[in-house]
């Protein structure tokens, strides 16, 4: 068996747990760890698959917040003449300017919002992290399944374990799910930034 789709990693999920009476509990199992990928207090997934550039048109002080959005990386103006980033501040660090003018600084709360009224429309590129699209019967696929299965299984143990009122075994596969989460973003962050320059000593070595 393989975990290359839905229906094949609801099939491992029983294997796994020698359990074949949970059957029908199974995409719930797997929707609640999909959930804490993105949602546990310890460390959400933040991983290549899921960074996306957008490129839109803002002429106004908010922005409704792209499809799938969970964290912001950047924002970027897209003027030739004017090039630049927007630098973020916290909500409660925001100071709205009354005058209009090129936005400074931006936040993210139930919309991007500036410090400023935009003077005019602006090119700009938004660069975010967004969630997958959830697996399902009618999507067997999606980049974390693709690339990260054991995340998926863990965490549909977890939460099935959980279910099962298994305390030892739930322990056991929330341990795995969050060191696979911890795995993958540290391989993500390694190939994005590479690894760390070397030390060379100074002059000749003994």
């Amino acid at each position: 068996m393989s975990l290359d789709t839905y229906d094949n990693l609801k099939k491992e999920i029983i294997n796994w747990s020698h359990r074949d009476d949970v059957d029908l509990m199974i995409p719930t199992f797997i929707q609640i760890a999909e959930m804490e990928m993105f949602a546990n207090p310890v460390e959400v997934l933040e991983v290549r698959g899921q960074e996306i550039r957008l490129e839109t048109v803002t002429s106004g002080q908010y922005l409704d917040l792209p499809a799938g959005f969970q964290s912001m990386r950047a924002i970027r103006f897209l003027i030739p003449q004017d090039y630049g980033s927007v630098k973020y501040r916290a909500p409660g660090q925001m100071v709205y300017q009354p005058a209009t003018g090129r936005p400074n600084f931006f936040t993210v709360a139930s919309q991007i919002e500036f410090d400023r009224v935009p003077d005019s429309d602006y090119d700009i590129e938004i660069h975010y992290f967004a969630k997958p699209a959830a697996l399902s019967d009618a999507n067997q696929v999606n980049e974390v399944l693709t690339d990260n299965p054991n995340i998926y299984l863990y965490g549909a143990l977890w939460s099935l374990y959980g279910y099962a009122n298994d305390e030892i075994q739930q322990q056991k596969y929330g341990d795995m799910f969050l060191a696979a989460i911890k795995g993958a973003n540290k391989l993500y962050k390694k190939g994005r930034y590479g690894s760390s320059p070397a030390m060379t000593p100074a002059g000749s070595t003994p």
